[in-house]
C-alpha cells in the first residue's frame, strides 16, 4: 500500500520558518569587538524649482553689495554710553631696553567712566620665571618709560582678574593711551612683557 507524503499546509511553513530563523539568530556571535555603524536619517530632497513660463529664460542675479549702515546714536542715558574697551599685547621688544624673551601676553580691560572703575583680565605665557611684579606705568608714549601709576596686588598665576578706581588724572592718562603695563621677573629687573594700552571703542 503506497505510503502518502505529508505536505505541510501555508501556515505550517510560515511557523517553521520562523522558528528556523529564530534559532539561526539566537546562534549567532557578534563578538566582543561589534560597533554596530549609527543610523543616519534620509536627507531631505533638494527642493525642485518651480518651472520657468514659456518662453522665459533664467537669468543670473547679480550680488548684492552691502551698504553700510549708520551707528545708531548714543543715548547718554544707556548703561553702556560710559563703558570704554581697551586692550594690549605683551612682549619683551616694547620692553626699554628690549628683552630678550619669547614671553607674550594679552590684556583686555573695560573702563565704566561713570564711576571711574577699571576692571581688566590679562593672561601670559612663555616667562622665564616667576612674576616678581606686574604694574601700571604712566604717563608715557610707546617707546618711553613712565612712573609707576599702580601695583597690581598678588599673587599671580598664568592669568590675572583686577579691578581698581581710578582717580581723575589716572583715567585721563589711561584714555589718552598714556598707560602701559609691565611684568617684571627675577631674570628681568626692567621687565620681560610690556604692552602700552590702547582703546578700541
Amino acid at each position: 500500500m503506497p505510503t502518502s507524503a505529508w505536505i505541510p499546509s501555508r501556515p505550517s511553513l510560515a511557523v517553521l520558518a520562523a522558528a528556523c530563523l529564530a534559532s539561526a539568530c539566537a546562534s549567532v556571535d557578534l563578538g566582543p569587538r561589534y560597533d554596530p555603524p549609527p543610523v543616519r536619517l534620509p536627507e531631505p530632497l533638494p527642493p525642485v524649482p518651480a518651472p520657468l513660463p514659456s518662453g522665459a529664460q533664467a537669468q543670473p542675479v547679480p550680488p548684492v553689495q552691502p551698504v553700510p549702515q549708520p551707528l545708531p546714536p548714543v543715548d547718554p542715558a544707556s548703561p553702556s554710553a560710559h563703558l570704554v574697551t581697551l586692550t594690549t599685547r605683551m612682549d619683551g621688544a616694547s620692553v626699554l631696553p628690549p628683552a630678550r624673551s619669547p614671553a607674550a601676553g594679552q590684556l583686555d580691560a573695560l573702563y565704566d567712566a561713570s564711576r571711574r572703575l577699571l576692571r581688566w583680565k590679562a593672561s601670559w605665557s612663555g616667562l622665564s620665571g616667576a612674576i616678581t611684579s606686574i604694574q601700571f606705568h604712566g604717563p608715557a608714549d610707546m617707546g618711553q618709560n613712565g612712573p609707576p601709576a599702580m601695583v597690581w596686588p598678588g599673587p599671580f598665576g598664568a592669568r590675572y582678574e583686577g579691578r581698581a578706581t581710578l582717580t581723575p588724572q589716572q583715567a585721563t592718562d589711561l584714555l589718552d593711551g598714556l598707560w602701559y603695563v609691565n611684568v617684571y621677573t627675577g631674570n628681568y629687573s626692567q621687565g620681560e612683557m610690556r604692552g602700552q594700552l590702547r582703546v578700541v571703542n
